[in-house]
C-alpha cells in the first residue's frame, strides 16, 4: 500500500483575501462616515427667528408681586391644537415680611438663622446674604430670563373642561 502524502492547505489565498477584505471595509466605513447627515443639518439653515415671543404683562394697579408672562406666537396664531404656556412668578418670598415657622426665608446678615426652601434651618454665611443688589438682579434679570427661556420652548395642549 503506497503511502499517501497529505498536503497542507495553502495559506496564500487567505493571506491575500483577508487584507483585501479589511481594506474594503475600511474604505467603505470612511465613505459612510463622510456621507453622514443629520436632520438638524437640513433644518438649521431654514429656521429663522423662533415662532414665538415672550411678552411680560404690565402689572395693574393693586396687583401683588406675581408677574405674568405670555407667549405670543408669530402672526398671532399658535400651532394648531397647542397654545402658549402662561407662567406666573411670585417674588413675595423676597419681601422682608416673608416668614416660615417664625423665621426669615432669606439671609439679611451673616450669622442669622433662616429656613431654606427644603424646610430646614440654616445658619447664614456671608455668601448667603441677599443684598438689595442681588434681589434686584433676581427680580429684573434672572427670573424674567428663566421664564422667557422656558416659555419659548413650552407649548401646551389646552384642557377643555368646564369648571
Amino acid at each position: 500500500m503506497p503511502r499517501q502524502l497529505i498536503q497542507p492547505t495553502p495559506l496564500l489565498p487567505l493571506a491575500v483575501l483577508l487584507p483585501l477584505l479589511l481594506l474594503t471595509m475600511y474604505s467603505a466605513g470612511g465613505c459612510r462616515a463622510a456621507a453622514h447627515r443629520c436632520a438638524f443639518d437640513d433644518m438649521a439653515p431654514r429656521r429663522g427667528r423662533p415662532p414665538a415671543a415672550v411678552v411680560r404683562e404690565v402689572p395693574r394697579r393693586g396687583q401683588g408681586a406675581a408677574q405674568a408672562y405670555t407667549v405670543a406666537a408669530a402672526g398671532g396664531k399658535s400651532i394648531e391644537g397647542w397654545a402658549p404656556i402662561r407662567i406666573v412668578v411670585s417674588t413675595k418670598d423676597l419681601e422682608r415680611s416673608s416668614r416660615m415657622k417664625g423665621k426669615k426665608r432669606y439671609c439679611e446678615a451673616e450669622g442669622e438663622e433662616c429656613i431654606n426652601y427644603l424646610g430646614h434651618e440654616a445658619t447664614c454665611t456671608a455668601r448667603d446674604v441677599l443684598s438689595d443688589a442681588k434681589k434686584g438682579l433676581y427680580t429684573t434679570k434672572i427670573i424674567p430670563e428663566a421664564v422667557k427661556l422656558h416659555a419659548e420652548r413650552l407649548l401646551v395642549e389646552p384642557v377643555k373642561t368646564e369648571y
